[in-house]
């Protein structure tokens, strides 16, 4: 194994100045796309999987996993911030972010099989555990993850390389993504031969041992370029308090958090309704396998040019162009939905038009870092991407919370669907995305740093 800490001391602050045009080469960001990978891999089987595993397989009453959900995610908003503080004072041989994800993933790949293991005993006992595990799984997921959302901003400062940095990550995490949704049923029962509860445990093992590799070649290949000097590091240990103020007056990491909050929570809202829309609606339950694994396939088209969208355009201008790609295609759905190959194309473009906002907000959290730098003498970066996690989370939380509320509204009944439930279905699918993208807008075009961050980095580099 290469010693990380020379690897790590060849790229630090003093060298700074040398560094603002490197150019990351494919291996390296071929590599950090892997944390995404992994990461989706693990998110992604509790996002998709872990309700159905709760009621068709452990038996767990249907409103106690609605309140553990909702209850547990929230958690992240003093859990998340508080990971990100450490990894800000981290100082060690190895590295800031690296010890973290060399170390963490083992006890995720753990928690993550203890997560889709069946309990016998009372439903008490079934909640209880389900508790314990879903917490705790949050809680080392967001070990891994915050730390590895930071070290894009140890990377590199140049807007270009982060947006193709960003363009690989949502490679990854839309591979990550179509893996999980593709893969899992038939894993579970192949692995399992009839036994979901063993199927469940076995393919969670494996995505585990999966995701183990994939974050050791994260820590193998990636540098950290940019780190704030040791003694200052030691001088702030501290100063807690001050980061977190900090970050409250950063203006465009307060815009690209609550972007990214938005963000998921459409995309929560539209993950949970769409099962009930292919059925009800298009009246064609396998349509569920299309449309869902078509939102991560826009991801993943949309790598090909969103950071040549963004270079050119900048943030603010590629998002509310995005978005408005995605309001278009969401008006047109409604008139074609008796053409479904036609209606599949146009679901599809919108996806993929509007998943260039996937890419743009890890950059957005990224430049932030850098405006925080030039404005208060600290990266923060762990601090500051703690946002993005807490909003990934909690987002998607709020967004099937959102749905589900939205069905009780229109008075949905499994054993007895009216034609007004139907009609509310529409209006679920279509408009509460459509007014989410709107606020998205909103929210964006009071992001004014891309005109500035050029200066800022030329800034910081004669410092």
């Amino acid at each position: 194994m290469k010693n990380m800490a020379s690897k790590n001391a060849d790229f630090n602050s003093s060298a700074a100045s040398h560094e603002d045009v490197v150019k990351i080469s494919a291996k390296e960001k071929f590599s950090y796309s892997l944390g995404d990978f992994s990461s989706n891999l693990i998110w992604g089987l509790i996002g998709s999987y872990l309700l159905f595993f709760y009621t068709n397989v452990a038996l767990i009453p249907v409103a106690a996993t609605g309140t553990l959900f909702l209850l547990a995610r929230s958690l992240d908003a003093f859990i998340d911030p508080v990971i990100g503080g450490f990894v800000d004072r981290t100082d060690t041989k190895m590295g800031r972010t690296i010890p973290y994800m060399r170390y963490g993933i083992i006890p995720l790949a753990i928690i993550l099989v203890l997560t889709f293991s069946y309990i016998p005993g009372s439903d008490t006992v079934k909640i209880v555990y389900a508790y314990i595990t879903y917490i705790a799984i949050g809680i080392i997921y967001s070990m891994v993850n915050v730390p590895y959302g930071s070290l894009m901003t140890l990377m590199s400062r140049d807007s270009g390389e982060k947006a193709k940095l960003s363009s690989f990550r949502v490679a990854g995490a839309a591979i990550g993504s179509i893996a999980v949704t593709g893969l899992t049923m038939p894993l579970v029962n192949m692995l399992g031969r009839g036994n979901q509860r063993l199927g469940f445990a076995l393919t969670a093992a494996l995505f585990g041992i999966v995701g183990i590799i994939g974050f050791e070649i994260v820590a193998r290949n990636c540098k950290e370029r940019y780190l704030t000097p040791v003694a200052q590091k030691t001088a702030e240990k501290t100063n807690i308090l001050k980061t977190y103020k900090q970050a409250l007056k950063n203006k465009p990491w307060g815009i690209s958090a609550i972007f990214a909050l938005l963000l998921f929570i459409r995309i929560g809202v539209i993950v949970a309704i769409t099962i009930y829309f292919a059925i009800y609606v298009l009246k064609s339950p396998a349509l569920i396998s299309v449309l869902l694994p078509l939102l991560y396939v826009g991801q993943l088209l949309s790598t090909l040019f969103s950071a040549k969208m963004i270079e050119k355009l900048g943030h603010r201008k590629a998002n509310i162009v995005a978005n408005l790609g995605f309001i278009i295609a969401y008006a047109i759905l409604p008139f074609i939905e008796n053409n479904i190959p036609l209606f599949i194309l146009v679901y599809l473009a919108g996806n993929v038009i509007s998943a260039v906002t996937a890419s743009s907000v890890f950059g957005m959290n990224a430049d932030s870092v850098d405006y925080n730098e030039w404005k208060f003498g600290d990266r923060s970066e762990g601090t500051l991407y703690a946002g993005y996690s807490f909003a990934t989370k909690v987002g998607m939380a709020i967004g099937s919370a959102l749905a589900g509320y939205a069905l009780s509204w229109i008075g949905f009944n499994a054993k007895h669907v009216t034609a007004s439930a139907i009609s509310g279905l529409n209006i679920i699918f279509y408009v509460i995305p459509v007014v989410i993208t709107i606020l998205m807008i909103v929210v964006v075009a009071f992001y004014d740093l891309d005109t500035q961050h050029k200066q800022i980095v030329e800034d910081l580099s004669k410092r």
